[in-house]
């Protein structure tokens, strides 16, 4: 990516995820402390779990590096026997997920998929239910493209994809179940720390994992690209 190693985006993507972590936590301890409104510009700004901000725009730009890559692949003479297809409907898929980060499609999706389902617990975010579907349906039909990857690559992606799962999916599951069981109010979600340190770790592992899914694209890149 732009001339750099893999190693050296690897460490640079990492540093601004601690860095905006560090800005994150010190947004929310400022505003718990002195009994802030959300709106508090600082936390508005840096807090993980709001949208149009700092964050927020970091993790839209993961995903759509991560499409770029993906399609940059798929144009790519390689050393080895190339599916394009099946590079081709990965960067389409972290394209929707880039777009989705930055219009919040998933909320549409959960509050119209809640209308015809009687969601709670850990479905209590609804867009779960159709957006794992989808995931299955996918995995199905990229799995053989897919375990025809090097073990090495093959192996990347599945630590990239399972770390952004069990963010994205998991601890959402677990804060939904949270929420509902203890019926937290809309006011009371930003000022209760089990919630607070739930988000903080989704929205981590989701970054994470969506970086070193780059990481492991441009050592790919590095070492099967013919050009």
């Amino acid at each position: 990516m732009f001339g750099l190693s893999s190693k050296k985006v690897l460490y640079g993507l990492l540093s601004i995820i601690v860095v905006l972590t560090v800005l994150h936590i010190v947004s929310f301890v400022y505003f718990y402390e002195n009994n802030l409104p959300t709106s508090d510009y600082f936390f508005k700004k840096f807090n993980f779990n709001k949208e149009k901000n700092v964050p927020s725009t970091f993790s839209t730009l993961l995903h759509f590096i991560a499409s770029l890559l993906l399609f940059r692949i798929a144009s790519l003479p390689l050393s080895i026997r190339k599916k394009t297809v099946f590079w081709v409907i990965l960067g389409i898929l972290f394209l929707f997920l880039g777009l989705d980060e930055l219009l919040r499609i998933h909320e549409k999706i959960g509050q119209a998929t809640s209308k015809v389902l009687d969601t709670s617990g850990i479905f209590y975010y609804a867009w779960i239910i159709p957006y794992v579907s989808v995931l299955l349906i996918l995995s199905f039909l990229l799995l053989r493209p897919f375990l025809q990857l090097p073990a090495s690559t093959r192996n990347g992606f599945m630590m990239a994809g399972g770390l952004f799962v069990l963010g994205a999916v998991g601890l959402e599951m677990i804060s939904g179940w949270y929420e509902d069981t203890y019926n937290i109010a809309d006011y009371n979600l930003y000022r209760t720390l089990p919630i607070f340190f739930m988000y903080t770790v989704e929205e981590l592992l989701e970054m994470i994992g969506v970086t070193y899914f780059i990481y492991v694209l441009i050592k790919f890149i590095e070492r099967y690209s013919t050009r």
